[in-house]
């Protein structure tokens, strides 16, 4: 009888330390499925803050602890009572770790897009004024082009006179060739105060049908060069005048002894490089 009482305790005694093995199972396989979780909320906050440029040493730090800790409840299977409870009671530490950390981050990335807003209006603001500051260099462009076209002299009145010694010069458009050995061109320059009063060299383009430039009287090639640019252009005659800031009457002929082609001519007048005016005529 004393036997079987002792069998039925011992039983019973085992019974209850498979149950209690059981449940501390339970409850450790819990308290590392949590410490897994923190580490990896752990991770992603490093990888953020990293982001951030923010300093990671203290959550660095604390996650090596954490896995640590994952790998000693993972190899002991009969962990020490003390040491257990010590790593439990870790858990809550972690979670109050995370939720400070996320306060963190969350606060980090309410500054980071103030930032990026601010940003943006300083950007915009810097295109709105790149924008006004092109549109005054264009508007001020434009007005010293105005004020150069103000201060260049103009030819008006432009007349073209046919003719030879022997024979007075008639006004016209078109002139027989038999009789025209010169060619007179008669213009009037009007006064400008924008204009310095100084010598002024007035040259006369006469321009055949192919383009060409007749030459000077004396067959010698010369050019004068055009205002802003490189290019060289020829001239048939040219006269230099004493410019006094009033109405002048202007004439420059062109005589040669060898008669002009029949055909079309364009008359160009230039001042400073510049185009003081045009006309045309014909040789029949």
């Amino acid at each position: 009888m004393l036997n079987l009482l002792q069998l039925y305790l011992r039983s019973d005694n085992t019974s209850h330390l498979q149950d209690r093995v059981q449940s501390k199972n339970v409850e450790l396989v819990l308290t590392y499925t949590k410490l897994d979780s923190i580490s990896t909320e752990l991770n992603k906050q490093i990888q953020i803050l990293d982001l951030m440029n923010e300093d990671i040493d203290s959550l660095t730090r604390i996650k090596n602890s954490l896995e640590k800790e994952k790998k000693e409840l993972r190899s002991i299977q009969l962990i020490e009572e003390n040491r257990y409870n010590q790593i439990k009671s870790k858990v809550s530490v972690y979670e109050g770790i995370l939720k400070r950390r996320d306060l963190q981050i969350t606060s980090l990335k309410d500054v980071n897009d103030s930032l990026s807003s601010e940003n943006q209006y300083l950007v915009q603001q810097k295109t709105t004024l790149t924008t006004q500051i092109d549109s005054l260099q264009e508007h001020q462009g434009e007005l010293e082009q105005l004020i150069d076209d103000a201060k260049a002299l103009r030819a008006y009145n432009i007349t073209i006179w046919g003719g030879n010694r022997s024979n007075k010069l008639k006004e016209g458009v078109s002139f027989k060739r038999k009789s025209t050995s010169q060619v007179a061109i008669r213009f009037k320059l009007s006064p400008n105060n924008l204009i310095k009063e100084q010598d002024k060299d007035i040259f006369l383009c006469l321009i055949d049908e192919e383009g060409a430039t007749i030459y000077n009287p004396d067959n010698q090639i010369k050019f004068f060069r055009l205002k802003g640019s490189d290019e060289n252009r020829f001239y048939t005659s040219k006269k230099t005048l004493n410019y006094q800031n009033d109405l002048q009457n202007v004439e420059l002929v062109y005589e040669s002894e060898n008669l002009l082609n029949k055909g079309n001519y364009s008359v160009n007048l230039y001042c400073d490089g510049e185009l003081l005016g045009k006309s045309s005529f014909s040789i029949l």
